[in-house]
């Protein structure tokens, strides 16, 4: 499977990597150790040592360096070796390397060749910035493609069916969702606006008054390649959405292998932020939301598409399928634009 290397990645919640441990993952089909150096900086390393092929991470985690457990000879975060036991350091004798970041408490990886563009680190501060006991996170390993949650989330039109008994309530039928892209296909959102409706169940209890119509609207905005925020806005009708019930959402997504995924979630509101029993209570139903019932569903559609892309099955799209589409158009010429600019590089 083809990725979008020269961009930044997921690799993890900052905590996922403590300053003394190894970590091994997986990501676009490479195998990777990641560590921190002595001045707690995150490092990350092709998980393979150049002499016998063993995985470093089975090694020592020594201060700014990693150990190979078979033969002793020594890394730093640079890729280089910097020791040897049983004589000269061969010149050869070296680990290819990947740029890290820690920023808005997610560690982020730069896969592809060229120097990373610190700028493009996804800006998720405004979940952060959220009082502490507003928020909450989840990891869901999926047995699926990077690519079919993406839809998922993009693709809101399915909640009244999918999660009828959680989130469901009717707000999500009936109304079609404005799609728009910025022009360097980096960026595409997809606003959703239900009006004069029922609230959701899980949020008509928190209304000034329960029952009351409300406006609902969904806003999903998509940064390439995989970071999806979801921004919720429920208020009684025709009232301004920042004056109602609000929510702040990051889906995350970070290939594994063509047919295996990363995911993490992070959750935030604006109501009652100092309600720890409703960040409890939130964080249980939407894990509940993700593992019982998404988390099923696409890893079945994924063992019946094997490995076939989605739209190479050819699907019946619908008018709830712009979204997603747009998506993944969007992601095809990033692609394309970066094969292009191999081909010339190489010429």
């Amino acid at each position: 499977m083809d990725y979008l290397m020269n961009c930044w990645y997921m690799a993890g919640w900052s905590d996922d990597v403590p300053g003394s441990q190894l970590v091994a993952r997986t990501f676009l089909d490479q195998p990777v150790v990641m560590f921190r150096r002595s001045d707690g900086t995150p490092a990350a390393l092709l998980d393979r040592c150049p002499h016998r092929v063993v995985p470093l991470s089975r090694g020592i985690h020594l201060g700014n360096a990693v150990q190979c457990a078979y033969h002793g000879l020594r890394f730093d975060g640079s890729g280089a070796c910097i020791q040897n036991p049983h004589g000269a350091i061969p010149p050869a004798a070296r680990v290819k390397s990947f740029p890290m970041a820690d920023a808005h408490g997610i560690l982020w990886i730069w896969m592809g060749d060229e120097p990373p563009v610190e700028e493009a680190i996804p800006d998720l501060s405004h979940i952060q910035a959220l009082p502490a006991l507003a928020q909450s996170k989840g990891t869901m390993p999926s047995a699926c493609s990077y690519l079919l949650i993406i839809d998922n989330v993009a693709d809101l039109s399915h909640v009244e069916y999918l999660h009828a008994s959680t989130l469901g309530g009717g707000a999500f039928i009936g109304s079609r969702p404005r799609v728009a892209g910025s022009e360097n296909d980096t960026v595409v959102t997809i606003t959703q606006l239900s009006e004069a409706v029922a609230a959701p169940p899980v949020y008509d209890r928190f209304l000034a008054t329960p029952g009351v119509k409300v406006d609902l609207m969904n806003r999903v905005t998509w940064m390439a390649p995989g970071v999806l925020k979801l921004d919720i806005s429920v208020v009684p009708v025709g009232e301004a959405p920042e004056s109602g019930l609000r929510t702040f959402n990051a889906h995350i997504v970070t290939p594994c292998t063509a047919t295996t995924s990363h995911y993490w979630y992070w959750l935030g509101r604006d109501y009652r932020p100092e309600d720890a029993d409703l960040t409890r209570l939130r964080q249980a139903l939407m894990t509940d939301v993700f593992h019982v019932e998404d988390k099923p569903i696409l890893e079945a559609q994924q063992a019946l598409l094997g490995t076939t892309d989605l739209y190479a099955a050819h699907p019946v799209l619908m008018g709830t399928d712009g979204g997603p589409t747009r998506i993944r158009r969007s992601l095809g010429r990033l692609m394309s634009a970066a094969s292009d600019n191999r081909v010339s590089s190489a010429q």
